[in-house]
Protein backbone atom coordinates (compact mmCIF):
# COMPACT_ATOMS: atom_id res chain seq x y z
CA UNK A 1 0.00 0.00 0.00
CA UNK A 2 1.51 3.34 -0.99
CA UNK A 3 1.77 6.39 1.22
CA UNK A 4 -0.36 8.28 -1.32
CA UNK A 5 -3.07 5.62 -0.99
CA UNK A 6 -3.10 5.95 2.78
CA UNK A 7 -3.51 9.71 2.64
CA UNK A 8 -6.45 9.61 0.22
CA UNK A 9 -8.75 7.55 2.41
CA UNK A 10 -11.71 9.50 3.75
CA UNK A 11 -13.98 9.24 6.73
CA UNK A 12 -17.63 8.79 5.90
CA UNK A 13 -19.15 10.96 8.58
CA UNK A 14 -18.40 13.98 10.65
CA UNK A 15 -19.15 13.03 14.23
CA UNK A 16 -19.71 10.06 16.48
CA UNK A 17 -21.43 10.18 19.84
CA UNK A 18 -19.82 7.97 22.46
CA UNK A 19 -20.51 7.17 26.09
CA UNK A 20 -17.70 7.79 28.57
CA UNK A 21 -16.91 4.08 28.76
CA UNK A 22 -16.22 3.94 25.03
CA UNK A 23 -19.55 2.39 24.02
CA UNK A 24 -20.56 3.61 20.59
CA UNK A 25 -24.18 4.78 20.58
CA UNK A 26 -24.59 5.94 17.01
CA UNK A 27 -23.34 8.16 14.23
CA UNK A 28 -24.34 11.57 13.05
CA UNK A 29 -24.77 11.08 9.31
CA UNK A 30 -23.31 13.67 6.99
CA UNK A 31 -25.00 15.06 3.91
CA UNK A 32 -21.51 15.54 2.55
CA UNK A 33 -18.41 14.50 4.42
CA UNK A 34 -15.23 16.46 3.85
CA UNK A 35 -12.08 14.47 3.06
CA UNK A 36 -10.12 13.58 6.16
CA UNK A 37 -6.92 11.67 6.70
CA UNK A 38 -7.17 8.59 8.93
CA UNK A 39 -6.15 8.98 12.56
CA UNK A 40 -3.39 6.43 12.11
CA UNK A 41 -1.81 5.93 8.67
CA UNK A 42 -2.00 2.13 8.93
CA UNK A 43 -5.76 1.99 9.55
CA UNK A 44 -8.53 3.99 7.85
CA UNK A 45 -10.98 6.10 9.78
CA UNK A 46 -14.47 4.66 9.70
CA UNK A 47 -17.74 5.80 11.14
CA UNK A 48 -20.40 3.51 12.49
CA UNK A 49 -23.64 3.74 10.52
CA UNK A 50 -26.98 2.64 11.95
CA UNK A 51 -30.28 1.70 10.32
CA UNK A 52 -31.53 4.49 8.04
CA UNK A 53 -28.33 6.56 8.11
CA UNK A 54 -27.09 7.92 4.77
CA UNK A 55 -23.59 9.02 3.85
CA UNK A 56 -22.13 11.00 0.93
CA UNK A 57 -18.33 11.08 1.37
CA UNK A 58 -15.85 12.61 -1.10
CA UNK A 59 -12.12 12.42 -1.62
CA UNK A 60 -10.02 14.44 -4.05
CA UNK A 61 -10.78 11.89 -6.79
CA UNK A 62 -13.93 10.01 -5.81
CA UNK A 63 -17.39 10.29 -4.34
CA UNK A 64 -19.97 7.86 -3.05
CA UNK A 65 -23.41 7.61 -1.53
CA UNK A 66 -24.97 4.85 0.52
CA UNK A 67 -27.76 4.08 2.93
CA UNK A 68 -27.61 1.66 5.84
CA UNK A 69 -30.58 -0.69 5.47
CA UNK A 70 -31.94 -3.09 8.09
CA UNK A 71 -34.40 -5.89 8.59
CA UNK A 72 -35.43 -6.99 12.08
CA UNK A 73 -32.06 -8.68 12.66
CA UNK A 74 -29.79 -7.89 9.68
CA UNK A 75 -27.95 -4.95 8.11
CA UNK A 76 -26.46 -4.02 4.72
CA UNK A 77 -25.45 -0.92 2.74
CA UNK A 78 -26.70 0.04 -0.71
CA UNK A 79 -25.54 2.90 -2.93
CA UNK A 80 -22.95 3.87 -5.54
CA UNK A 81 -19.28 4.82 -5.90
CA UNK A 82 -17.84 7.09 -8.62
CA UNK A 83 -14.34 7.94 -9.89
CA UNK A 84 -14.14 11.74 -10.36
CA UNK A 85 -10.50 12.29 -11.38
CA UNK A 86 -8.27 11.13 -14.23
CA UNK A 87 -5.49 10.26 -11.79
CA UNK A 88 -4.83 6.58 -12.51
CA UNK A 89 -6.70 5.48 -9.41
CA UNK A 90 -9.93 3.58 -8.81
CA UNK A 91 -12.51 4.10 -6.06
CA UNK A 92 -14.24 1.58 -3.80
CA UNK A 93 -16.31 1.44 -0.65
CA UNK A 94 -15.33 -0.96 2.12
CA UNK A 95 -17.89 -2.06 4.71
CA UNK A 96 -17.19 -4.07 7.85
CA UNK A 97 -20.04 -5.78 9.69
CA UNK A 98 -20.23 -6.15 13.47
CA UNK A 99 -19.51 -9.89 13.08
CA UNK A 100 -16.15 -9.00 11.45
CA UNK A 101 -16.98 -9.93 7.86
CA UNK A 102 -16.09 -7.44 5.12
CA UNK A 103 -17.70 -6.31 1.87
CA UNK A 104 -16.01 -4.37 -0.95
CA UNK A 105 -18.03 -2.54 -3.61
CA UNK A 106 -17.18 -2.95 -7.28
CA UNK A 107 -14.35 -0.66 -8.42
CA UNK A 108 -15.21 2.57 -10.23
CA UNK A 109 -12.63 3.72 -12.80
CA UNK A 110 -11.71 5.45 -15.07
CA UNK A 111 -12.94 9.00 -14.44
CA UNK A 112 -16.72 9.32 -14.76
CA UNK A 113 -17.51 5.66 -14.10
CA UNK A 114 -20.14 5.02 -11.43
CA UNK A 115 -20.82 1.59 -9.96
CA UNK A 116 -23.94 0.73 -7.99
CA UNK A 117 -23.69 -1.78 -5.16
CA UNK A 118 -25.73 -3.56 -2.53
CA UNK A 119 -23.91 -5.61 0.07
CA UNK A 120 -25.40 -8.84 1.37
CA UNK A 121 -27.38 -8.79 4.62
CA UNK A 122 -25.48 -9.93 7.71
CA UNK A 123 -26.63 -10.24 11.32
CA UNK A 124 -26.49 -6.94 13.21
CA UNK A 125 -27.85 -3.39 13.31
CA UNK A 126 -24.73 -1.33 12.50
CA UNK A 127 -21.97 -1.27 9.89
CA UNK A 128 -18.63 0.55 9.51
CA UNK A 129 -17.87 1.83 6.00
CA UNK A 130 -15.60 4.22 4.15
CA UNK A 131 -14.74 5.46 0.66
CA UNK A 132 -11.17 5.04 -0.56
CA UNK A 133 -9.01 5.31 -3.69
CA UNK A 134 -6.16 3.05 -4.72
CA UNK A 135 -3.50 2.95 -7.44
CA UNK A 136 -4.28 0.71 -10.39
Amino acid sequence: MTFRHKLRRAAVGTAVMALGGGVLLGAVPAASAAPAAPAAPASPATVLGACGDTFAPRTSGAKAYWEVQCTSSSVRISGWVEDTAADGQCAKVKATYSNGSTYFSPAACPKGERQGFTSPYRTGRTINAYLYEYDV
